[in-house]
């Protein structure tokens, strides 16, 4: 439900954010003109999906169940947030912005999953030790550890492989003829050069 009179039925520590989610998506639908407001919708089916990639992240943690790297990625990808993230930018970007644009981006296209594991893996190399400190689920690092039974310098020496390779998939599809404009595809890009 997408109304503030649900926030009765959300746990204490929810209901701020709730409310200001609520709030901050009115103020975007606020914005646009009527032939836009479609958009809206996209948008909170993305949202929804991430709080759902998000619940099965934090079972995970809970469970202290340690994926594989492709189990991993799978979930981790998402709650990375690029794909909501990705859809949340078009929103306002005019014209550019079609019906095909958003059925683009919420089909999960090659830029954006290459886009999510660059900042996925970056994110996971430079800051897994100091989540592990902290109790948080697992990271790329450790799940690759664990499946090959390896260090963690070799482990991020391997995961950059994955990086180096979704570069390449970005630069590819920034070059090839694309489904969509390419101020889209910056909005995507520019989500990788961001890490």
């Amino acid at each position: 439900r997408w109304e503030a009179q649900a926030v009765d039925q959300l746990p204490d520590y929810m209901k701020d954010y709730y409310l200001k989610l609520i709030n901050n998506l009115e103020e975007m639908n606020d914005e646009l003109a009527p032939e836009e407001k479609y958009r809206m919708l996209y948008l909170k089916e993305e949202i929804k999906t991430l709080a759902r990639f998000y619940f099965e992240e934090s079972k995970w943690g809970v469970e202290g169940y340690v994926p594989t790297v492709e189990e991993h990625l799978r979930i981790s990808m998402m709650t990375i947030a690029y794909p909501m993230l990705a859809c949340a930018s078009f929103v306002g970007m005019g014209d550019v912005a079609t019906k095909e644009a958003f059925e683009w981006v919420t089909s999960y296209p090659t830029i954006l999953k290459a886009s999510s594991i660059i900042f996925r893996v970056v994110d996971d190399i430079n800051s897994h030790e100091l989540e592990q400190e902290r109790g948080h689920t697992a990271s790329t690092v450790e799940c690759y550890m664990k499946q090959y039974d390896t260090d963690a310098n070799e482990a991020c020496k391997k995961l950059q492989v994955l990086v180096h390779d979704a570069w390449k998939d970005v630069n590819k599809e920034c070059i090839n003829p694309t489904a969509v404009p390419m101020p889209l595809l910056e909005r995507v890009v520019n989500f990788s050069r961001s890490t």
